[in-house]
């Protein structure tokens, strides 16, 4: 009545609809994070060669900007990328594994900033450009191949939910169960 459809086909219009929401989100804020991650892979060649006070004011002149955009984007590319994982796998979507795939590389991601990165851009805050510590480059080395790894795993990231989008497009029922149908897939 009045054009309103109810039942598990409007159900499966409006998962999908959530679905596909959470993966332009998702998709969106994981290649803001890969520009990011990429960016600072493609410095790490020139950068190695960079006297100690070059480095660290480079460091310190650079990569707060960095932080102000990247940082907010890849929060919200970890969430909905969960959220899309968590969705696709409630669904039953074939694009489930890639989704996880993709949640995974990103958390992983994230944790190597906060347990390798930060550690790192903590401590070279506080050297005076006067008096860089001789083993400055330990910290360098770990801050760069830190970011040099998040690079290839927020690429990764990108590639999998690239590939779930065109696998859920190819097959827009997108059950894993044989003749059924993930719209009307109930707990």
């Amino acid at each position: 009545m009045g054009g309103q459809q109810h039942g598990p086909a409007s159900q499966g219009r409006a998962g999908s609809t959530a679905l596909n929401a959470c993966r332009v989100s998702s998709i969106m804020a994981v290649a803001m994070t890969m520009s990011a991650a990429v960016a600072h892979l493609m410095e790490l060649p020139a950068k190695m060669q960079y006297e100690p006070p070059l480095y660290v004011r480079l460091h310190r002149t650079l990569y707060p900007t960095f932080g102000k955009t990247a940082g907010p984007a890849e929060a919200v590319a970890v969430a909905s990328t969960a959220g899309l994982a968590w969705m696709a796998q409630r669904q039953r979507r074939r694009s489930s594994r890639l989704t996880v795939a993709a949640a995974s590389c990103l958390a992983v991601a994230h944790g190597i900033f906060w347990s390798v990165v930060q550690p790192a851009n903590i401590e070279m805050m506080r050297w005076h450009l006067d008096a860089i510590p001789h083993d400055w480059t330990n910290w360098r080395n770990r801050w760069e191949y830190g970011h040099a790894v998040r690079a290839g795993l927020v690429t990764t990231a990108l590639a999998a939910l690239t590939w779930s989008a065109l696998r859920d497009a190819a097959d827009p029922e997108g059950s894993c169960q044989p003749g059924g149908n993930a719209a009307i897939a109930h707990d």
